[in-house]
């Protein structure tokens, strides 16, 4: 089949599509899977007793944010419309998923094909990159020192790096399958 090629087009090639839409959904599909387990886990810390760098995220942007939407009127208009307030269970989950989803998608579309091992290695090495981003500079910016440990209790550390870790692992294996899956049908 011969490719002809538009100059100064963007879009990639039709090929190029065809391999890439069921990289994205399976993306899509574990990522969504993946997250519920994480947002479930991280739910789970409190009634343990565990406190855990959870949400560090959503608070940084919140903290540095929060002067500019003030004085801009967009926290007004985003009040007089009904959305869910920034420190709210549903804007909490919204945000939760949001990042997840951007994570995965990093993970398939830039590092997956790069990591080496099987896809639970995969996922497990992808996991160390937003564990360690939130451990040495999202929790130094809130003031929490390196990986929290000036505020959290070593436990909540560890159990933050095992819900990532879990988070991490799912993304690989259900992403390696949903993949394998979509290509053979």
């Amino acid at each position: 089949m011969t490719q002809t090629t538009v100059p100064g087009a963007r879009c990639a090639p039709r090929e190029m599509h065809g391999e890439t839409r069921p990289r994205v959904g399976a993306g899509l599909l574990a990522a969504l899977a993946s997250i519920t387990v994480n947002a479930l886990l991280l739910q789970f810390a409190h009634p343990l007793g565990v406190k855990t760098g959870g949400s560090a995220l959503q608070r940084l942007l919140v903290a540095f944010l929060h002067p500019l939407i003030a004085h801009s009127g967009l926290a007004h208009g985003w009040g007089t419309t009904g959305l869910p307030a920034p420190g709210s269970l549903p804007f909490s989950l919204t945000f939760h998923y949001a990042t997840g989803v951007a994570m995965a998608a990093l993970y398939v579309l830039a590092l997956e094909p790069r990591l080496p091992g099987p896809p639970a290695v995969k996922g497990l090495l992808f996991s160390l990159l937003p564990w360690l981003v939130n451990g040495l500079v999202v929790l130094p910016l809130l003031g929490q020192g390196a990986l929290g440990l000036a505020a959290l209790p070593l436990a909540g550390v560890a159990y933050f790096f095992m819900v990532n870790a879990v988070f991490g692992v799912l993304l690989g294996v259900l992403y390696a399958r949903f993949r394998d899956r979509r290509q053979v049908a």
